[in-house]
């Protein structure tokens, strides 16, 4: 099934095309956790802190259910 995912902040280091208005597609097996899509884009699990899917917060260790899902990745972030 496909999915797309977006990155942001300093997890765009990593991948600087990937961005809101162009997320990457990706194809996944149903049932593939957030915790394999992560180590797939190599990041390690603890450089991604905030994970939403379809904008509702998830875990590492949930798994993607329905095609089209948009997944974002947030890496800790902070204010001052």
């Amino acid at each position: 099934m496909k999915i797309y995912v977006k990155v942001f902040a300093s997890l765009r280091n990593k991948y600087p095309e990937i961005n809101d208005l162009n997320p990457l597609e990706m194809t996944i097996s149903e049932g593939t956790t957030i915790a394999q899509i992560i180590a797939e884009l190599n990041f390690e699990q603890e450089e991604v802190k905030i994970i939403l899917i379809n904008g509702l917060k998830a875990s590492l260790d949930e798994a993607i259910k329905e095609e089209g899902c948009i997944i974002s990745l947030f890496p800790a972030v902070g204010g001052g």
